[in-house]
C-alpha cells in the first residue's frame, strides 16, 4: 500500500488536516491507546470529538480503518469529508448496486483508501467477508457502539455480526464508541464485541454550560414562539413529525424568525443546503425531526426546545447536547405536557406491533409488490407509504414499524431518503478520454466539464453531482444529459448512477409463510419491554421536581459523585425557599429513617412523615436527594445510601 503519512504523530496528523493544536480531554489518550495496538470503549458525550479518536491513528501510519455506523446518511457525510481533506475513503451500504460495491471492495484490497465505511448488515455478506483477509487494515472501529446491545435504546441485530470481522483478522485492535450508554449497556457493548482488557474511556456526562429547563406547558407551540422571540442566537426545535417540523418553521418565519424544516422526507439536497445555511448562520432556528444532528458540530447554538417528549433519556441527552459546544452557556428546555405524553405513549405502543399485525403487513406488501412464494427474487420498486396502506388498508404507522421490523430481519429492505444525487466514476484511462474528447466534441463537454468540476480524482473515487446543475451550467436539457451520460456509460467511458429521487423497497427472497422463529419474537418482545422501561425513566425525568436536573442525567448515566448544577428549573426552585439547619437535621433524620424502614416513592414520604410542613419535607428531600443521602432510581423509588446511614449530615 502506498501510505499518505509515514509515522506521523498525532499532533502533525490533527494540524495537517484538521488545522488543530490540541486535542479535546480525552482523545489523545483514546488515540494513543489504539496506536498501542489495545482495545478500548469510549463514552464520549456528544460533541466530544468521536471521529477524531479513531480518524488520527489511521492516519498516523499505513493501513486502512473499517468504521462500522449504522447512519446512510452520516456515513455519507463523513466520507465526503475526508475525500474534501485529501483522505481517500468509501462506504459500503444498502444504498450501492453490486457493481459499485465489488469496485470499492477492491480498491481496498489494493489499499487505495484509508477509510472504509461499512453499514452493519454488509458485514453478513459473503462478498464482504471474503475479502476482509486480504485488505491492510490496521483498526476496527465501532461507532455508535450502543446499538450492539440489546438493553439500549437503538439496538441493530446485524451489530452482532462485528465479532465476524474480528475472527478473521484476530489481532486487529479494536476501538468503539458511543455518546450514550448507561453502566449496563456499557458493560454489554464489552461482551458481545469480546474485546480482549479493554481500555475504557469516560468523560463525565455532566455538561456546564448547559442549563436544563422543564416547563409545565399545554401551550407549547406558543412558549417556544416566545422563547424564540426573546432568545437571541441560533437554536433547535426537535419534533416528533415532519408535519410538525414544517408547521414549527412556519410559524416562526410568519414571526419573523428565520427558520426552515429538516426531515428526512427532503431531498438530500435540500436538507445539505438547510443545513449549511443554518451552520454559517443565515437561517436561525432549525425544526426539526431526530434526523438532523448526527455529526454535526455548530459550536454556537444558544437554545434546544423540545416540543415533543423524547422517548429516553439517552436521546434527550444527545439531542440537548448539540447546544452550548463553545463552551458558553446554552439552554436545553423540553415541556411536561400530559397531552403529548399519551401521544407519545400511543407511538411506543404502535412501534412494537403484535406478531399478527406483523405478519398481515408483510402479507399484504408482498402481495402489493407482486412478490412470488417461489423462484429467484431480486426487485426494487418505489415505496409510497400511502399507497401501501391504502392497499393494506391499514393505519400508516403501525404498518411503518412493521416494515421496520421486516428490514432488520432481512425480509424486505427499506431506503426512505430520497436522494436526488447522481453518481460518477470514470472508468477509461486518461489517454482514452482524452482521444474521445478530441473526436466527439459534443458528448466530450460532458466529461471535460466533469474533471473540472470533481477534479482527476474522478479516475479513482465515485463522485456524487446534481444533473440538475449541470445541465443548467452545460445549457443542457436535464433528459438529453440524462440520455447523454447513459450512452457514455454504455460506451465503457464512466460508470453513471443516476439520481433515486424516491424511497425505494426491495425483495432479495420469495414470500415465506412468516412465523414467529423468522423474527426472533422473544427478542421484540425484550426490547419492547426495555423501550417501556427507558420511556418510564424520561417520564420521571420530565414530571419529578425533587432532583436537579444535571444530577438526574449524571445518575441515570451511572455516574457516581453527581453534583448539583445550581443553575436548573429545580436548583433555581429551590434557592427560592431556604431551610435552615434548625429545620435541617431532624427532618433529614426522620426522612432518611423512613425511607430506610419503607423505601417508598417521593411522594409517599412528604406525606407520611410527620416532621415539619409538607414544603420543609419536600425540600429537605429534595436536598439528601442532591447530596445522594437518599437515592432514586428511573422509576423514582428511593434508598438510603451509605453515607447517609454513616452520619452524612452536616452543617456543609
Amino acid at each position: 500500500m502506498q501510505s499518505l503519512e509515514s509515522r506521523l504523530s498525532p499532533h502533525e496528523v490533527l494540524e495537517k488536516y484538521w488545522g488543530y493544536t490540541s486535542f479535546r480531554p480525552l482523545q489523545e489518550d483514546i488515540i494513543l491507546s489504539a496506536l498501542n495496538g489495545e482495545d478500548s470503549l469510549s463514552l464520549l458525550p456528544t460533541g466530544g470529538g468521536k471521529s477524531i479518536c479513531f480518524q488520527v491513528p489511521v492516519l498516523c501510519g499505513e493501513g486502512m480503518g473499517i468504521v462500522i455506523s449504522p447512519l446512510i446518511s452520516l456515513m455519507k457525510d463523513q466520507v465526503e469529508q475526508l475525500n474534501q481533506r485529501g483522505i481517500p475513503a468509501a462506504f459500503l451500504n444498502s444504498s450501492l448496486e453490486p457493481q459499485q460495491i465489488d469496485y470499492i471492495l477492491e480498491r481496498a484490497m489494493n489499499g487505495k483508501y484509508r477509510f472504509l465505511y461499512v453499514a452493519p448488515e454488509r458485514i453478513s455478506s459473503e462478498m464482504f467477508m471474503l475479502r476482509v483477509p486480504q485488505m491492510p487494515v490496521s483498526l476496527l472501529v465501532v461507532d455508535e457502539a450502543h446499538c450492539i446491545s440489546q438493553w439500549g435504546y437503538d439496538f441493530r441485530p446485524d451489530y452482532l455480526e462485528i465479532k465476524r470481522i474480528r475472527s478473521v483478522l484476530s489481532q486487529l485492535p479494536m476501538m468503539a464508541l458511543t455518546a450514550s450508554a448507561t453502566p449496563q449497556v456499557a458493560k454489554d457493548i464489552l461482551d458481545q464485541l469480546e474485546m480482549e482488557s479493554p481500555k475504557v474511556f469516560q468523560k463525565s456526562f455532566k455538561r456546564e454550560n448547559l442549563r436544563y429547563f422543564v416547563l409545565p406547558e399545554e401551550d407549547v407551540i406558543g412558549r417556544i414562539l416566545s422563547i424564540c422571540q426573546k432568545t437571541q442566537g441560533t437554536g433547535i426545535v426537535y419534533a416528533r413529525t415532519r408535519k410538525r417540523t414544517e408547521e414549527m418553521a412556519k410559524l416562526l418565519q410568519a414571526h419573523q424568525i428565520t427558520a426552515a424544516a429538516y426531515h428526512g422526507g427532503l431531498p438530500h439536497s435540500a436538507r445539505e443546503e438547510v443545513q449549511q445555511q443554518w451552520i454559517k448562520g443565515n437561517i436561525r432556528v432549525m425544526a426539526a425531526t431526530n434526523a438532523f444532528g448526527m455529526g454535526i458540530d455548530k459550536p454556537d447554538v444558544r437554545f434546544v426546545l423540545h416540543l415533543n417528549q423524547p422517548f429516553d433519556l439517552e436521546s434527550y441527552y444527545q439531542e440537548a447536547g448539540r447546544g452550548g459546544r463553545d463552551g458558553q452557556t446554552a439552554l436545553a428546555i423540553a415541556f411536561n405536557n400530559p397531552a403529548d405524553r399519551a401521544e407519545a405513549k400511543r407511538w411506543l405502543q404502535e412501534k412494537y406491533p403484535p406478531f399478527e399485525q406483523v405478519r398481515a403487513h408483510y402479507e399484504a406488501a408482498c402481495a402489493h409488490y407482486r412478490i412470488p412464494k417461489k423462484g429467484t427474487v431480486r426487485k426494487t420498486a418505489p415505496f409510497d407509504i400511502q399507497e401501501l396502506a391504502n392497499s393494506a388498508q391499514s393505519p400508516l404507522l403501525p404498518l411503518y414499524h412493521s416494515l421496520k421490523i421486516l428490514d432488520r430481519e432481512g425480509l424486505l429492505n427499506l431506503q426512505e431518503e430520497a436522494d436526488d444525487y447522481a453518481r460518477i466514476r470514470i472508468t477509461a484511462s486518461p489517454a482514452d478520454i482524452l482521444h474521445y474528447c478530441r473526436t466527439n466534441e459534443r458528448l466530450g463537454k460532458i466529461l471535460d466539464y466533469a474533471l473540472r468540476n470533481l477534479g482527476g480524482e474522478l479516475y479513482q473515487t465515485e463522485r456524487r453531482f446534481l444533473p440538475g446543475t449541470w445541465a443548467n451550467q452545460l445549457g443542457w436539457q436535464a433528459a438529453a444529459l440524462q440520455t447523454a451520460l447513459h450512452k457514455l456509460s454504455t460506451l465503457g467511458l464512466i460508470f453513471y448512477q443516476p439520481p433515486r429521487g424516491f424511497p425505494i423497497i426491495q425483495f432479495f427472497e420469495p414470500q415465506r409463510s412468516l412465523q414467529q422463529a423468522d423474527l426472533n419474537w422473544d427478542k421484540y418482545t425484550f426490547l419492547k419491554n426495555q423501550a417501556q422501561r427507558r420511556f418510564a425513566s424520561i417520564n420521571h425525568y420530565l414530571t419529578s421536581q425533587d432532583i436537579c436536573r444535571s444530577v438526574a442525567i449524571q445518575s441515570y448515566f451511572g455516574e457516581k459523585d453527581a453534583t448539583s448544577c445550581g443553575k436548573c428549573d429545580v436548583c433555581i426552585g429551590r434557592y427560592k425557599r431556604h431551610l435552615t439547619y434548625a429545620h435541617l437535621a431532624p427532618l433529614s433524620k426522620a426522612i432518611i429513617a423512613y425511607v430506610e424502614a419503607h423505601g417508598p416513592t417521593y411522594r409517599k414520604v412528604v406525606l407520611e412523615v410527620t416532621e415539619g410542613t409538607p414544603t420543609q419535607r419536600e425540600q429537605t428531600l429534595r436536598m439528601l436527594l442532591d447530596k445522594q443521602l437518599i437515592l432514586t432510581d428511573p422509576l423514582g423509588n428511593l434508598s438510603v445510601s451509605r453515607d447517609a446511614l454513616s452520619g452524612g449530615i452536616t452543617r456543609k
